[in-house]
């Protein structure tokens, strides 16, 4: 009987673990990860909405956290105070953010991490964005 249910358990073992990895919370925990690495990029924004996909360019997994950095328009000396507006996921949720300002965004603890990256200014401006991710 023990050797039987040793065996038992042995067999069962990789089901239970391939049932487990697929369950939410394993997903979840999963998602959860943070391999400690940066990825740094500079957006060149102007008057339409443009995007970064994460998840479906390099580094093909989305950020954990953001610092995003207002440059400015860098065309003109000194750099022209031109707002940016950017966005974590939706589109519809654009924050302003002046000249030299900065902002952090961190999803630790959300549902959903940094996914995609919206960002525009002001029609007929430019300006520089520099975005600094952790995942």
């Amino acid at each position: 009987g023990i050797v039987l249910a040793f065996a038992g358990i042995q067999v069962l073992a990789p089901t239970f673990q391939r049932i487990l990895a697929a369950t939410p919370a394993a997903q979840s925990y999963a998602a959860q990860v943070y391999t400690g690495l940066t990825d740094s990029r500079v957006l060149e924004a102007n008057g339409q909405l443009q995007w970064l996909s994460l998840v479906s360019t390099p580094p093909f997994t989305p950020w954990i956290a953001a610092s995003f950095f207002n440059d400015g328009d860098v065309t003109t000396d000194p750099p022209g105070a031109v707002s940016v507006y950017i966005a974590i996921n939706n589109p519809d949720a654009l924050v302003e953010l002046k000249k030299g300002e900065s902002q952090y965004a961190d999803f630790s603890f959300a549902q959903r991490r940094i996914e995609i990256i919206f960002f525009r200014t002001d029609p007929g401006k430019s300006a520089r964005i520099r975005v600094e991710g952790k995942y």
